[in-house]
């Protein structure tokens, strides 16, 4: 009978350290997996009669366009963790002629307040507000909490500030580092085949010993959608096999 495949396979990854399963994704583009071997030829004169091959080797090769972030992490040899780390913000806010009115969305960290005027058209730095007695100072600020107060003299008519602080707190983060790679997995990737009868049958390609190549590129386009591709080298086991193909 023939055969056809139109599925990009499911894909079940488990760590070689723990034999945990940490990923499963199930709406991968694309997957394939091609397989290469050196050949040496012996010649009869200009013309090859005996091959031998060796070194054999695989590449398994995954696009997603949708996505857990585990993946960027398993790709940087880290986990995710939920860690205490400070994030950049910005905001933009509207003073009051005479330098009152503006309060910022959230508390800055101790020292990390940058504030500018905006100029006319509400988005080019114009002076910076330091951090001072406005009372008495212009282009001086002071803040209670996340009220901020101006120079009365600097906000002869109302205008806008930009405000960029760090803001501290728990968040879902990794870190890349010039020590950490990735480790090596088992990928049970689940397809099927349909045969000239109509019928499909569920197939598991099982790669043994994997590990995902260190090149990482996301590239974010605003007119495109972001992919994710993902390279691995498939590795021979302790056995020497690379990979199986069962019929389920």
């Amino acid at each position: 009978m023939l055969y056809g495949i139109k599925d990009a396979a499911n894909l079940h990854v488990y760590s070689q350290e723990t034999k945990k399963p940490v990923l499963y994704a199930d709406y991968a583009k694309t997957s394939s997996i091609d397989f290469t071997a050196d050949s040496i030829y012996a010649y009869n004169k200009t013309t090859k009669a005996i091959r031998w091959d060796k070194q054999r080797e695989g590449t398994f090769k995954t696009e997603m366009e949708v996505f857990e972030l585990k993946w960027l992490s398993l790709l940087f040899g880290t986990t995710m963790s939920s860690t205490t780390v400070p994030v950049a913000k910005r905001e933009v806010l509207d003073v009051q002629a005479g330098g009152a009115g503006a309060e910022l969305a959230s508390v800055p960290k101790a020292g990390s307040l940058v504030i500018f005027k905006l100029d006319s058209d509400g988005i080019s730095h114009g002076t910076e507000q330091t951090a001072g007695t406005p009372a008495t100072t212009e282009d001086k600020y002071s803040i209670a909490t996340k009220a901020l107060t101006f120079n009365a003299t600097t906000f002869t008519t109302a205008g806008k500030v930009a405000c960029y602080y760090l803001l501290e707190g728990t968040h879902n983060t990794f870190t890349v580092d010039n020590v950490s790679f990735p480790g090596g997995y088992t990928i049970y990737a689940d397809s099927a085949v349909r045969g000239t009868n109509q019928v499909d049958t569920f197939v598991q390609y099982q790669l043994l010993n994997v590990k995902p190549k260190s090149n990482v590129s996301l590239t974010m386009d605003a007119d495109n959608v972001a992919k994710l591709s993902i390279e691995w080298d498939i590795l021979a086991d302790s056995t020497g096999d690379m990979m199986h193909y069962v019929e389920v």
